[in-house]
């Protein structure tokens, strides 16, 4: 094969590789661009769980029955608040109906903590001002902690 001959099969090859990957659908989209949602993967139950025994791995920021250090709490979680993030990220605390569940946070702003269907059951917290959220899980369900003034999900607490 001359040099002319193989630079013009190579030339083919190259044009048909690259019409191949063109076709009808790649021309340019007038829908708008998709837009991403962020999934926050919900925190694992811990592993010293409620007498349900449905735990399968351990969170940090939640300690249970004598591991609260606090009379009368079943169920402590620690949170924190600072930079427009919560830390651990939100998830899921699972919980016995008639628990005494204790929130704690720590903020870098002043922010507003509401218990979802506990109107009577908030606080205030800011910097250098952590504050401490006490209620009884009075029913099954799922029940959000949030910052009002963030609408933000803290944690959710899941009473089975």
């Amino acid at each position: 094969m001359s040099l002319r001959t193989g630079v013009l099969a190579g030339t083919v090859v190259a044009a048909a590789l690259a019409l191949a990957g063109c076709t009808a659908d790649d021309e340019p989209s007038t829908a708008p661009p998709a837009t991403t949602t962020p999934v926050v993967t919900p925190a694992v139950p811990s592993s010293s769980s409620s007498p349900a025994g449905n735990a399968t791995g351990a969170q940090p920021n939640v300690k249970r029955g004598a591991d609260t250090g606090e009379a009368g709490v079943d169920v402590l979680i620690t949170v924190a608040y600072a930079n427009g993030q919560v830390t651990p990220p939100a998830g899921i605390v699972d919980v016995q109906v008639g628990d005494k569940v204790k929130l704690r946070l720590t903020s870098d702003k002043q922010q507003n903590i509401d218990v979802q269907g506990q109107p009577d059951r908030s606080a205030n917290v800011g910097p250098g001002q952590p504050a401490d959220v006490n209620w009884t899980v009075l029913k099954a369900g799922d029940t959000q902690v949030s910052l009002r003034e963030a609408n933000t999900v803290l944690v959710t607490v899941h009473a089975g």
